[in-house]
């Protein structure tokens, strides 16, 4: 949800953003990848162990790319909080969920049912700053016919493609965290 709020941001006027990345995700997402998405995000399933919890985060989270264990770990401790019982249950907006799920409050930026799939490409024309598109090359939900658009419709549009990954990046290799930083940082 953090690129499509960063396009939403930027493409209003004066929005304060100078330079935007978006990490595998773009003005067009499929139904096909919402709806495979939508069966990780939801429901109140709570988790016995860490352990129990880097499990569940290696399955779903297989395409974020090779990881090591300390980084598995990384993830899975910072993906939970922990119940007064002493079990662990998922840290994130449910929100997103009942939003994937086709229960989206009228007032939602994206419609009331996201299961269409979503088209932000009016937006996306009125973004002006520089954007770092990070694209996970098998991913199902920015595909690269959809880079090569956003790249056609808009100047200043840099990608970078990273093969034997697909959605998302997990952002935590050096090449990734430093192709970022070279964006970010350039004059």
């Amino acid at each position: 949800m953090g690129g499509i709020i960063g396009m939403l941001l930027a493409a209003k006027t004066g929005s304060p953003i100078t330079r935007l990345v978006l990490n595998d995700v773009g003005p067009f997402i499929p139904w096909s990848a919402l709806y495979r998405l939508k069966g990780y995000v939801g429901g109140e399933h709570s988790f016995h162990s860490l352990g129990e919890v880097e499990a569940h985060v290696r399955r779903v989270c297989a395409q974020f790319g090779p990881l090591t264990d300390e980084q598995w770990r990384h993830l899975a401790e910072h993906s939970v909080y922990a119940l007064g019982d002493g079990d662990y249950r998922l840290r994130y907006d449910p929100g997103i969920g009942d939003a994937l799920r086709g229960h989206a409050d009228a007032e939602f930026p994206l419609g009331p049912n996201i299961l269409a799939g979503i088209d932000l490409w009016s937006t996306w024309s009125e973004i002006r700053c520089p954007t770092l598109v990070v694209r996970g090359a098998d991913s199902d939900v920015l595909s690269s016919d959809t880079l090569d658009q956003m790249r056609e419709r808009r100047e200043g549009v840099e990608a970078l493609e990273l093969s034997g990954i697909g959605h998302a990046p997990a952002l935590m290799s050096e090449e990734q965290i430093g192709a970022i930083r070279r964006f970010l940082l350039r004059p």
